[in-house]
């Protein structure tokens, strides 16, 4: 039986602590390197030798497969007998040495299977089974110079992982690696949500294709079909799969590059060193895992911890001094004009601003408090301090701010008010390793338990003279010494443009959380800002990595006083479901102050947890919706949002304890909310509900829901009134009796809810049984409603108007007579306009009539052909009263296809074109 990893899984040959990496550049030393269990130091070698081999999952459901194929070792997965990654092909490429992985044969094989429970310092559960069957295959080269490499598989019921292991041995000591073989030959051309392959941010907009559709995306420095991860796809109806790392540690980071022009099969690129080399280290050493996390639905790969396992047991003894909690920051009014970083008039970090964010802060039991701008080194603006020569003191503040002053404050309030420190490194790395120590020593002191650190640089992070790309092997040795330094002084961590996260936190657990993705902060740094259905994807995609730092909890989502240039693409109830769609250590409440003031709504974020004891995603389709449901000791907190569509979402209670009532207190979009003209409206509703029940989360485009459910206590139960779900009853329908061809009318349905929370269904309008448009009805509770259905028909006749569910479950009927247009419009007589059904492409039609003033004035219009709606020509017409004149119009449809014509009002006539004959 093979040693047990959990058991020895902290023992880590002597000779790798703390080792210069790079040395010969003169770059970042790493004070850990990747945890190897002793089994897997020396090559694996037995007499099981076999070249195929395979496991499975706990459950049986997933299967890894492994096989020697003409010396080169491949692997697959399959789920349920389908496959999802077909034979890929493993392998390293090495400078001045030849590949590993084009002649090997099989050395020996070990299997186990661990079943253990672990408990995080903080998560979204307050404990982890990790379940999961292993297979270690030993392959070393046929001929010489006889490189040994072991393979390590694990299959879990969520998911697959795979890691290299390259071996204490003779043959191969210290190696640079320049490519790693690794192929993902998915089955399918899978939908996939994916951000380009940018070595420097994951700060992009998440596109939505077949993974036949990764391309290059230039403007933001990726020139290759290739993805950062995690890769997310939709495998089909009922299958999920994620690609990821976990554990990077001493290694390169990750992308996925399409093979050639094959649409499905990707191959994993490192990101390179300036010399372009990848990897340089000395064996023994393992890669990170290479992960894919599989499930039924988007939530269950949220739900899944296959990375977070993946990753060693906390480095850090003693953890009470890690705490999850929620932040203010002198920070939201500088994106929004108000202030600014650099000194000046408008300066942001003032003392005095800063205890008027810390009055707020303990009056509202908000923990801590961010102040960017704080430091000598702001000065000239972005320009200046993120480029050569960085100037950035992280120990002395600026001219207006008196650090220890605004600490000390802050300890004097009750409840106390904790500073975060903020430290912008704008690229220079270097700059900032050479005071790490003593400004590390200096925040202990002031006990300051909390730092923001940035990263800010597009071109890369300056070491010794040379540029490196955020997410090379020297910039994650960087972050790994940098959380055992802030460790060392009980300093929690919030990075920004970080190396991307693959399950750290259970190692160094004061990473409380990481940016590396679009924020909010984007919300007005351009025209386009985030779309709505941005951070309904960013759950399913980014997040999968670990907890991310959105920065949501604006109030004000048009920000209009202070200019700008774009606003917040949430309404406010939005916001607040943000808590709990977005998962981070160390919550944002982003707004200023006074945006916050007398706000029933604020109680919501004043009370919602940050940690966590159990999640569930209730409702999830990646991009459209999600529903996300969190529970910390007693309490629950629901949060739902959807995309540009309005839309009802059903959210069951049964998780709650079903021995008891719960008091919940639900804020949804207002009745009268509109995303472009009221998006701050919130309706909030209180009532008594239990485990049988089900809410209904009603929200507009960009909308949301939040929700708090409490154990009632004494006298609530009986004086609050019991949750009744939204019921409707329909009264009269409106229809009129008679309209004009191509006149717009409408019909209107009263819709009375009797239930205790605003609704939401989808209604239909019927034209003679076929559907003609769509209406979200949203009814407050206890309330009525006319829904309103715009109607146009063009030609006439008698026709039935139904209004109905997607069902075709008709709720109520009306007829309504269409009369024949007239041909007098505004004192002008048209006669002759017309036009054939059905032309050859190429062929010119000619649109002639008369038109006729029959006013007593002169009149004088401008006549317009339109071809779809677009305006082709346009003709002036003045006639006398009595006066006619001839018109004619002119058009060459140039391809085949079904066009709607129409001379203003009149029409429109369908053209149907063909190809030549």
């Amino acid at each position: 039986m093979a040693p047990d990893l959990e058991e020895i899984a902290e023992l880590i040959d002597t000779s790798l602590s703390r080792r210069k990496l790079l040395a010969a550049t003169g770059a970042v030393a790493a004070s850990v390197t990747p945890t190897i269990a002793t089994a897997n130091t020396s090559p694996v070698e037995n007499e099981q030798t076999d070249s195929s081999q395979r496991i499975e999952s706990p459950d049986g459901r997933l299967q890894v497969h492994f096989s020697l194929r003409e010396g080169t070792p491949t692997y697959a997965v399959s789920y349920d007998g389908q496959s999802l990654v077909d034979r890929s092909a493993l392998g390293f490429e090495f400078e001045d040495m030849a590949p590993l992985g084009d002649d090997l044969v099989v050395t020996g094989v070990r299997q186990r299977s661990t079943d253990t429970t672990w408990e995080p310092v903080w998560g979204t559960t307050e404990s982890v089974r990790n379940h999961y069957n292993e297979l270690a295959v030993g392959v070393a080269e046929r001929g010489d110079p006889g490189r040994s490499l072991t393979l390590l598989f694990r299959a879990y019921d969520d998911g697959a992982a795979f890691r290299y292991v390259l071996p204490q041995q003779d043959a191969l000591e210290d190696f640079t690696i320049t490519n790693e073989r690794t192929t993902f030959r998915f089955a399918d051309d899978y939908t996939c949500w994916w951000i380009p392959d940018n070595y420097e941010s994951y700060e992009d907009i998440y596109q939505e294709t077949p993974l036949s559709g990764i391309e290059p995306t230039p403007e933001v420095g990726a020139t290759v079909d290739g993805a950062n991860t995690p890769l997310t796809m939709q495998v089909d109806d009922d299958l999920y799969m994620s690609l990821h790392e976990a554990a990077l540690t001493d290694y390169a980071g990750m992308t996925a590059t399409r093979v050639d022009d094959c649409p499905s099969v990707f191959e994993s690129t490192l990101v390179p060193l300036p010399d372009g080399t990848k990897v340089k280290a000395e064996t023994p050493h393992a890669s990170p895992w290479r992960t894919l996390t599989i499930g039924e639905t988007p939530g269950d790969l949220v739900e899944s911890k296959l990375v977070l396992n993946l990753n060693d047991p906390s480095e850090i003894d003693d953890t009470s001094w890690i705490t999850p909690s929620k932040y203010m920051g002198i920070w939201w009014e500088m994106h929004i004009g108000k202030a600014t970083w650099a000194p000046g008039p408008d300066v942001g970090a003032t003392t005095e601003n800063a205890k008027r964010y810390i009055d707020f802060a303990s009056e509202h039991g908000i923990e801590n408090l961010l102040v960017e701008g704080w430091n000598v080194g702001w000065e000239g603006g972005f320009d200046q301090w993120s480029n050569p020569p960085y100037t950035f003191n992280f120990t002395e503040s600026t001219e207006k701010y008196d650090l220890e002053e605004v600490v000390q404050y802050g300890e004097q309030q009750d409840p106390s008010v904790d500073v975060v420190i903020h430290n912008e490194t704008g690229g220079g790395v270097e700059n900032y390793e050479n005071q790490l120590e003593d400004a590390y020593n200096y925040y202990e002191e002031l006990g300051i338990p909390s730092a923001k650190l940035g990263y800010v640089s597009a071109e890369g992070m300056l070491i010794d003279g040379e540029l490196y790309p955020h997410h090379s092997q020297v910039m994650v040795n960087h972050h790994e010494y940098v959380a055992e330094m802030a460790a060392e002084h009980e300093i929690m961590l919030n990075v920004h443009e970080p190396v991307k996260p693959t399950g750290k936190r259970r190692t160094w657990p004061n990473l409380m959380t990481r940016e590396g993705v679009r924020g909010l902060e984007y919300e007005n740094a351009g025209p386009q800002g985030n779309p709505l259905n941005h951070t309904l994807v960013v759950p399913f995609t980014r997040m999968l990595g670990g907890p991310v730092d959105y920065n949501q909890g604006i109030f004000d989502v048009k920000h209009s006083e202070y200019g700008g240039n774009t606003r917040v693409h949430n309404t406010r109830a939005r916001q607040l479901a943000l808590y709990l769609i977005m998962f981070s250590g160390q919550q944002m409440v982003a707004d200023l102050p006074e945006n916050y003031d007398d706000l029933d709504e604020f109680e919501f974020i004043e009370n919602v947890p940050v940690a966590w004891d159990e999640t569930t995603v209730v409702n999830g389709e990646i991009g459209q919706y999600a529903t996300f449901a969190r529970r910390k000791g007693e309490e629950w907190y629901i949060g739902s949002g959807t995309d540009e569509t309005p839309r009802a979402l059903e959210v069951p209670l049964d998780s709650l304890d079903d021995s008891r009532p719960y008091v919940a207190t639900v804020y949804t979009d207002g009745a009268d909310a509109d995303f472009e003209s009221n998006p701050t409206s919130v309706t909030t509703e209180e009532f008594i509900v239990s485990s049988a029940d089900t809410l209904v989360a009603s929200m507009i485009n960009g909308g949301g829901q939040a929700v708090r459910l409490r154990p009632a206590r004494g006298q609530e139960k009986r004086k609050l009134r019991q949750y009744k779900e939204p019921e409707y009853e329909y009264g009269s329908f409106i229809v009129p009796e008679e309209t004009m061809a191509s006149e717009s009318t409408s019909a209107l349905l009263e819709i009375t809810n009797t239930g205790s929370i605003i609704g939401g269904e989808e209604l239909q309008l019927y034209v003679d049984g076929e559907s003609v448009e769509t209406t979200f009805a949203r009814v407050p509770a206890r309330n009525e409603e006319q829904v309103e259905f715009p109607i146009q028909l063009r030609e006439p006749g008698t026709y039935e108007i139904a209004v109905g569910r997607p069902s075709d479950d008709v709720i109520t009927s009306r007829t309504l007579e269409v009369t024949p247009k007239s041909t007098e419009l505004e004192w002008l007589k048209f006669d002759g306009f017309d036009v054939p059904e059905t032309v050859e492409r190429g062929t010119k039609i000619e649109v002639d009539g008369t038109v006729t003033n029959t006013g007593s004035d002169e009149t004088i219009q401008i006549l317009k052909l339109t071809v779809d709606a677009d305006v082709i020509q346009a003709k002036k017409i003045d006639l006398q009263p009595g006066k006619s004149t001839d018109v004619s119009f002119e058009y060459t449809f140039e391809a085949p296809g079904e066009y709607s014509i129409a001379v203003d009002d009149i029409g429109p006539w369908t053209v149907t074109v063909s190809e030549l004959e």
